[in-house]
């Protein structure tokens, strides 16, 4: 047998798990940025918010890797045909900056989280800032793959997609700065 074949062979289980890892994904980080933002209107974090954000961060990190893994199923199933696909291409950008934007979020904003007086220090400011910003570019890109990935088809070059998608980002985090300057300052 073929490796293509056997990735063929293996696609349909490889596609379900990949929509259970796109609805485990996209629920925690929507579910996640909910709390968030309703955690973070009395200006603190408690060890219930703390644990019930860090429960939903190893969901989400542990769905990216699902999402991955039988997403490269999918692809070497047919590599010829994803490889020429814009919509798939713009699907495997956006899933980059999802994956750049999670590693910001754990690297550079959740030790800050652990600190009592986040919402309350000056000079979290910027992380605060940061966190909300990388919220709106959580929602738009799981967003946007979700409607890549079940698209059957469309009629856009890549660079239309992603400036469609940029557009939008941009969007969420003008909306995001303003909803943490509202709530935060």
């Amino acid at each position: 047998m073929e490796l293509t074949e056997f990735f063929q062979e293996i696609k349909t289980p490889a596609t379900i798990l990949h929509v259970v890892g796109i609805v485990f994904g996209m629920g925690g980080a929507f579910v996640s940025d909910i709390l968030f933002s309703f955690f973070s209107i009395d200006k603190k974090l408690n060890d219930t918010e703390t644990s019930t954000l860090s429960v939903l961060s190893r969901i989400i990190f542990y769905s990216l890797i699902l999402i991955t893994l039988s997403g490269a199923v999918i692809f070497l199933s047919d590599t010829e045909k994803y490889l020429s696909s814009a919509k798939f291409l713009a699907k495997m950008s956006i899933l980059a900056v999802l994956l750049i934007n999670g590693y910001i979020l754990n690297k550079s904003v959740w030790p800050h989280l652990l600190n009592k007086k986040f919402f309350k220090l000056k000079r979290e400011r910027g992380v605060r800032r940061l966190a909300f910003v990388c919220g709106a570019i959580s929602v738009t890109s799981w967003l946007s793959v979700f409607t890549l990935g079940i698209l059957d088809s469309l009629n856009m070059t890549y660079f239309s997609i992603i400036s469609l998608y940029l557009l939008i980002t941009f969007l969420g985090v003008i909306v995001s700065l303003f909803v943490e300057k509202k709530e935060l300052d």
